[in-house]
């Protein structure tokens, strides 16, 4: 008898999460017949143990309402007055699809996103961008799911839902307009009549903190690429850096390095300044060498004799940055 996981089918899943490297990938796209230079975020896949879902509880973190007679609808009235001025109706419609499946003592489920888009009359973006919101108060937190015993295939991803609805953090609370606030200020008196206990709210929680605790306790798996994919992304970069570079970028350089010929020998000038150029952005200056080797050089042995170049050419540059081509 194999155990079964939490979707309740005895195949083994596996449960991760995207996180962003915190590097850029040059990209090129064709918009009205005309090529467009952009960057896009690269992530990365961090695959959870199941063990460490079943732990996880979002109920852990804020202090949970207490029930009281007359307070509670299908949803937990402080969700509709309170916690939807940050939801939104969307948002509170949502989180009541997703709670619907939490029967028992469930915090789980894996509703068809699809179903659930047609349900609300939304697209299947606007879905998502909702539960991004849930997720940034800590209502639900998504996980997505591949079935590792039918060659990794992609299922529908499964949701961590808030069973216990939490007090709003002070940091909110203050957020909220002033007749809203007036009406919390008589909801708290009215519990803490009700409980004869005085009861504090709680500073703000910072979730992505929460859902990093969960996915350092996961395996990040990244995909390896290609000599030729690789190749293709440097000469996308290239290209992209062109399209970029204006002429004033140009003549920046130009100047930068007449200054700079005049305090280096021809031999070293020679070898880590040929082939590089400029990109100003803003009051930075980015130099880009061919290799990593060349940048490294410029930016620990000759970047005092970059920035006195370059800021006697354009005095209001305020930093210089070092960035390579090719590995």
């Amino acid at each position: 008898m194999y155990e079964k996981n939490l979707k309740g089918s005895p195949h083994k899943l596996l449960y991760y999460r995207y996180r962003p490297t915190g590097t850029e990938e040059s990209k090129i796209r064709v918009v009205n017949e005309e090529e467009q230079a952009y960057t896009k975020k690269e992530i990365e896949k961090i695959y959870i143990p199941e063990e460490e879902i079943r732990r996880f509880s979002l109920d852990k973190h804020g202090q949970p309402i207490p029930h009281v007679d007359g307070h509670m609808t299908i949803i937990s009235n402080y969700i509709w007055d309170y916690w939807g001025h940050f939801f939104s109706a969307e948002g509170v419609a949502l989180y009541g699809h997703l709670k619907r499946f939490c029967y028992g003592d469930k915090d789980y489920c894996w509703p068809d996103l699809k179903l659930i888009s047609q349900k609300m009359n939304k697209s299947r973006n606007t879905v998502k961008r909702i539960l991004g919101i849930l997720e940034k108060y800590g209502f639900v937190v998504v996980f997505n799911v591949q079935n590792a015993d039918k060659n990794n295939l992609e299922e529908s991803p499964l949701y961590k839902v808030r069973k216990k609805v939490p007090f709003l953090p002070v940091e909110l609370y203050e957020q909220l307009p002033t007749e809203l606030r007036l009406d919390h200020d008589k909801y708290m008196q009215r519990i803490v009549e009700d409980m004869d206990d005085v009861i504090h709210l709680d500073p703000s929680v910072d979730f992505t903190e929460v859902y990093d605790n969960v996915i350092q306790k996961g395996t990040v798996v990244r995909k390896q690429k290609t000599g030729q994919k690789l190749e293709k992304e440097t000469q996308t970069k290239v290209k992209s850096l062109e399209m970029e570079r204006s002429d004033q970028d140009r003549n920046l350089w130009i100047d930068a390095l007449n200054i700079l010929q005049t305090k280096m020998t021809k031999p070293s000038f020679d070898t880590w300044l040929k082939d590089s150029f400029c990109i100003k952005r803003d009051r930075i200056v980015t130099v880009y060498s061919p290799t990593q080797f060349a940048s490294e050089w410029l930016s620990t042995r000759m970047d005092i004799l970059i920035r006195e170049a370059l800021l006697q050419v354009d005095q209001s540059i305020e930093d210089i940055r070092y960035d390579y081509l090719y590995q």
